[in-house]
């Protein structure tokens, strides 16, 4: 099995337990983005258990993901919004206009183009943009509390290799690089 090591971040190196991977795939080693895609669902399920129990049950990950967290440094443009999501444009509409209408967000017309629509947190959204800060932070403080440092590696390391891409790339909506 590789490793990584970790002198070139002054650690010592990290190797995967044989007996994690082989519980995950009987047939051998699973693919470090099979790995990476089931760490990200467990996050996420892990989120919709704790948003569940709050006043902020109706929201769900993809409207904190797609929409919300852009919202938090002020107003913006629906189109801004759209460009930065690795949602179509359609599913960004119908997130848009569920979180109007539970109050979360506020739609207005830009004053520049009438045809632009600019949105904003409501007091609600704003209450659940916090909460929703929080949540990602307790959920990562707890995977650190379980697994110790070795997240805090991942996380460097997967931001190193992010930087390493050619530009743009690391931070590019998933199938943005398709043609057509």
């Amino acid at each position: 099995m590789a490793t990584i090591t970790g002198s070139s971040i002054g650690t010592a190196p990290l190797e995967a337990s044989s007996d994690a991977e082989a519980a995950c795939s009987p047939g051998g080693r699973v693919p470090l983005v099979a790995l990476l895609g089931r760490a990200e669902r467990a996050f996420n399920a892990e989120f919709d258990r704790r948003l569940a129990r709050t006043e902020f049950a109706s929201l769900s990950l993809a409207h904190s993901r797609n929409v919300l967290r852009h919202l938090g440094s002020g107003p913006i443009r629906a189109s801004q919004i759209t460009a930065m999501s690795e949602v179509s444009k359609q599913a960004l509409s119908q997130q848009i206009a569920q979180l109007e209408r539970a109050g979360y967000v506020s739609v207005t017309a830009d004053p520049a183009d009438h045809r632009a629509r600019v949105l904003a947190l409501t007091a609600t959204g704003e209450r659940a943009h916090r909460l929703v800060e929080q949540l990602f932070v307790a959920i990562e403080d707890d995977w650190i509390s379980s697994l110790g440092e070795d997240v805090v590696r991942l996380r460097l390391i997967l931001t190193r290799l992010l930087a390493q891409l050619p530009t743009g790339a690391a931070c590019a909506p998933a199938g943005s690089d398709r043609q057509g």
